[in-house]
Order: structure tokens, then C-alpha cells, then sequence
């Protein structure tokens, strides 16, 4: 994941614009509820993105992590020019110090980061061991990619190969900013990611579709219709009663 250390502030173009982006932060939003004063620990935080959103729909105390010094310096400068009280933290997640006892943890992106399945676990560990036993984690998990089938380009995200081997197919992809950000990525099934957060002590694990912004003058209905036929992602609840 240090790969963002490079991408810096493309990838801010990238969340801004990309479709499957929009559809997350909607998806996210939705399920997210009332978190009026839950401490909530945004977990693979990039540039804060979703960290202020969490602190500005009334979360406290709000803490972002990401293994990327380059991302949270970002971070930090949003935070800097309009504070809203958040704390980031570089730290990998795989292992996670202990943070606090949080209500809520939210992942956008980052189980697809882990490249065996001891690393995938521990990740899950690491959130499990920060989370109250009311708490609660929402991860948007990457689906298994319809490459070389299909492709996510017209939705902001190209797929250009996937690499056999080790425990796991590595993807190697970019986003389409201009020019285009390169990332790679591992693509595990959702049933892996399930079994890591139940090895990992949480209870439950509850899989949602991912929902669409409504259509505007930008994407029509036509548009998210096929989004909705191959969404880059999927949203994973996990409970831990």
C-alpha cells in the first residue's frame, strides 16, 4: 500500500470523479445511520475523505489510519485549513496498535491490499482488537474483477492484468485520471473475506449490494443500470455479537 505514497494527490482526482467512487460514498452513507457522538476509526483513511465525513454526520472522537505517511500528510492539511477535531495516524493495519475501544470501524479499499492470508486475518484482528463488543465494522470490499471479460473503465477504473500466483492473483490496474494512476491490488472472493473476519471474533457478517447516486445530468439511470450489473464493489457489515 506504500504505492500511494506515489500517487498522492491524483488519487484525490480519482475519489472526486470515478463513478464507482460516488457509488461507495453513497452506499457508505446509507448504511452508516445516526453517528451522532460514536467514536468511529476510519480504517485505510487515504487523504480523510471519508474520515470527515464520519466527523461531519456527528461522529466523536473520529481517528483515520493509513500506512501511507504521504496520504495522511494530506490528510493533515485538510484537517489543518478546516479542522474538525480528527487524529490520524500512520500505522499499518495489519498490525494495528491499540487505538482505543471503537463503536464503529469503517474500510473503504483495504482488505484487497493484503497479499496472504495471514495478513488478511490479521487486518481483521487488528479492527476486531479497536472495537468495542457493541461495535461494528462497514468495509466496501473490491469484487472479484470480470477481467478479461469485462472492464471498469467507463466507471473509472481499468483493469490490466492479473497475475497468477502465491495465495492470491495480484491485479494490476489504474485509475483513469489523467493521466492515468497505476495501483495494484489482490483480488480475493468476498467468501475469503468473510472467513478472515470470522477467524478474527466477529459474530456476524452481513453482505449488502452496493446502491447508486441518483441519475443526473451526468450518469442517467442507463448508466448506473450497468453499474449495477458489475459494481467494482460490494459492502461487508460485520457485528461482533
Amino acid at each position: 500500500m506504500e504505492q500511494y505514497d506515489t500517487i498522492g494527490a491524483r488519487f484525490e482526482e480519482s475519489k472526486s470523479t470515478a463513478a464507482f467512487s460516488a457509488a461507495d460514498t453513497f452506499t457508505l452513507c446509507g448504511a452508516l445511520g445516526d453517528v451522532t457522538g460514536l467514536s468511529a476509526l476510519d480504517l485505510a483513511c487515504g487523504y480523510g475523505y471519508n474520515t470527515r465525513l464520519l466527523a461531519e454526520r456527528g461522529a466523536r472522537p473520529v481517528v483515520g489510519v493509513d500506512v501511507s505517511a504521504e496520504m495522511i500528510r494530506l490528510a493533515e492539511k485538510h484537517e489543518a485549513s478546516s479542522p474538525m477535531g480528527i487524529d490520524y495516524v500512520v500505522a499499518d493495519v495489519a498490525a494495528l496498535p491499540p487505538l482505543g475501544r471503537f463503536d464503529l470501524a469503517t474500510a473503504v479499499y483495504l482488505f484487497n491490499y493484503a497479499s496472504t492470508r495471514t495478513a488478511l486475518r490479521s487486518m481483521f484482528r487488528g479492527i476486531r482488537a479497536n472495537l468495542a463488543d457493541h461495535g461494528r465494522l462497514l468495509a466496501v470490499v473490491a469484487n472479484p474483477t470480470p477481467f478479461p471479460e469485462g472492464n471498469y473503465t467507463e466507471f473509472g477504473l481499468r483493469i490490466l492484468e492479473r497475475v497468477p500466483g502465491g495465495e492470491v492473483p495480484l491485479i494490476r490496474q489504474e485509475f483513469t485520471t489523467d493521466p492515468p494512476t497505476p495501483l495494484e491490488d489482490y483480488e480475493w472472493q468476498l467468501a475469503d473475506y468473510e472467513l478472515a473476519a470470522k477467524q478474527a471474533g466477529f459474530g456476524a457478517v452481513h453482505w449488502s449490494s452496493i446502491r447508486t447516486p441518483p441519475p443526473d445530468g451526468d450518469r442517467d439511470e442507463a448508466f448506473w443500470q450497468k453499474y449495477r450489473e458489475h459494481p467494482v464493489s460490494s459492502l461487508m457489515t460485520c457485528t461482533v455479537h
